[in-house]
């Protein structure tokens, strides 16, 4: 089995590469690509840099190039439906939502859907809006569950970060997450058919730009280490 995990950085793989003994590739493009060896080896990653593009490119990237059988998009968030007892949590996604993307009046937030402008259309004849759905990853215990806000700016405020989570509703029980790369990931991987699972871990609640109360170090190696356990 091939799998393919996707991060924006290298403090959000580097346990990765380590723990599967990974040897590092040349570049593709200035995307940075490991090799795991061992019993991991058919394990790709990459580092893509931050944002929905550069993550909707390195996943079509390396769907092309290595033909993976799953997808992984491993990182840090925030959230916005829960305090700071929450930061240091790892959770898996159930959606992946293209937050921003639509149309803004200022008063109003019209989806994708609203307009008739799909994202992918599936050989089924589903369209595919702002929302990709994702295969719960599952590793040795239940991961909290999570519905991922993809978006290219990230909440400055506690207004603005109020104002992203009422645009798409999840389950009462999950966690609403703010982040710039997983629903790109998701895209890709939904027009390939290949089953995409999201691990983060919360480094910060969305809106609070006080960087003393950021654990984005301790975050990214606890969404790794539950990374890990999935594979």
């Amino acid at each position: 089995m091939t799998t393919l995990i996707i991060a924006a950085t290298e403090c959000e793989l580097a346990l990765l590469a380590e723990t599967l003994q990974c040897r590092r590739e040349s570049r593709v493009l200035d995307f940075t690509v490991y090799r795991a060896g061992g019993a991991a080896d058919g394990t790709v990653l990459v580092r893509c840099g931050a944002g929905i593009a550069n993550a909707a490119a390195a996943a079509a990237l390396g769907i092309e190039l290595y033909t993976p059988d799953r997808i992984f998009n491993v990182g840090v968030c925030g959230v916005c439906n829960a305090g700071m007892e929450s930061i240091g949590v790892a959770v898996t996604g159930t959606r992946a939502v293209f937050a921003d993307t639509g149309v803004d009046t200022g008063a109003d937030f019209l989806s994708l859907r609203a307009i008739g402008l799909p994202l992918a259309n599936q050989s089924s004849g589903r369209r595919v809006f702002n929302a990709i759905g994702l295969h719960a990853a599952r590793g040795s215990r239940r991961l909290k569950r999570a519905l991922f806000l993809t978006v290219a700016a990230c909440s400055g405020s506690a207004q603005r970060a109020a104002l992203m989570s009422g645009r798409f509703t999840c389950n009462r029980q999950d966690l609403l997450c703010e982040d710039m790369e997983s629903a790109a990931v998701a895209l890709m991987a939904c027009k390939a058919g290949i089953p995409c699972s999201v691990v983060r871990a919360i480094s910060n609640v969305c809106g609070d730009r006080d960087y003393a109360n950021w654990q984005l170090s301790a975050a990214a190696l606890n969404a790794q280490k539950e990374l890990l356990k999935c594979l």
